[in-house]
């Protein structure tokens, strides 16, 4: 990832200063490790889908909070039913 061309390019999209933006493409490219996105995808995620918490970032400064957020929000979750309300197949009856 060019983080020039990155640097430049959100500058005019943000309006912030350009250490924040550096700030914004480290917790991005830490981001990526987790979630198997790239860079670019969650960039352009962070620009279409997530202004709340850019402003909620710039009124606290919670750059730890805004990490995990951004993590959370790219994951993939699985919801699978909870251990007890599956049968145990110890308890099936037999007919």
């Amino acid at each position: 990832m060019d983080h020039e061309y990155w640097v430049v390019r959100l500058s005019g999209i943000l309006v912030w200063n350009e250490r924040d933006i550096r700030k914004i493409l480290r917790v991005v490219s830490d981001s990526s490790l987790v979630t198997g996105l790239t860079e670019e995808e969650t960039l352009d995620f962070l620009q279409y889908g997530f202004e709340e918490e850019l402003d909620s970032l710039k009124q606290t400064y919670d750059w730890t909070l805004f990490k995990k957020q951004l993590v959370s929000k790219l994951s993939k979750r699985e919801t699978k039913a909870p251990g007890l309300s599956v049968l145990h197949p110890d308890l099936f009856e037999e007919d």
